[in-house]
């Protein structure tokens, strides 16, 4: 009886460190946590709009094969309309309320003019990306609209572009071309990036 015991113990010993050994290979293949995006101001892009996926911008130009992906592309505005062109029309009090009020939303281009072009709308809504008074400016950022489908490895060039319904302006100075976006739709950034292999 004493024989059986001990093979009981044995087999159940085995059969828990087999489990054990299956549990840790498979934390081993899940993902890694993507590496957050760092401003050159030392910002934490991530941890300032709550962003779990890769960050695409200038200075972030790299993103894991098989990962979602997100834009930044941030707009900063006066806290008031200190100075404005004289054929600007405002939909609110200040920047930001007209901002809202005329932005439809953004879309992002992959890849433009090659075979693997791809374009993503996403329309603004309550889930826009805002901070007040960042240093004297509020901030929007259409970070928190959606996220982008992964892509296949190797270099990509993402094109992004504001939505708009009227010209909105930052009430920062009064030249169209430098304080003000719209109507219609605005080219705001081109970056480049690359998609490495590998679960990083």
């Amino acid at each position: 009886m004493m024989n059986g015991l001990r093979r009981g113990v044995v087999v159940t010993f085995g059969v828990l460190i087999a489990c054990l050994a299956v549990g840790a290979s498979g934390a081993s293949g899940t993902p890694k946590p993507v590496e957050h995006c760092i401003t050159p101001t030392a910002v934490d892009l991530n941890e300032r709009w709550g962003i779990s996926e890769a960050i695409v911008a200038p200075f972030c130009t790299e993103v894991a094969s098989g990962r979602g992906w997100i834009v930044s592309n941030a707009w900063f505005m006066n806290l008031a309309f200190d100075v404005v062109p004289a054929s600007f029309v405002p939909a609110g009090a200040t920047p930001l309320d007209d901002f809202k009020a005329k932005f439809i939303g953004v879309k992002y281009v992959i890849d433009a003019g090659t075979k693997q072009e791809k374009t993503y709308q996403f329309p603004s809504d309550e889930s826009l990306g805002v901070i007040l008074n960042a240093g004297g400016f509020d901030v929007v950022n259409p970070i928190t609209l959606g996220t982008l489908k992964p892509l296949s490895v190797g270099d990509h060039v993402v094109d992004s572009y504001f939505l708009f319904s009227e010209m909105h302006c930052d009430g920062l100075g009064d030249v169209v071309e430098d304080n003000c976006l719209g109507p219609g739709e605005v080219l705001l950034s081109t970056v480049e990036f690359k998609v490495l292999p590998g679960n990083h």
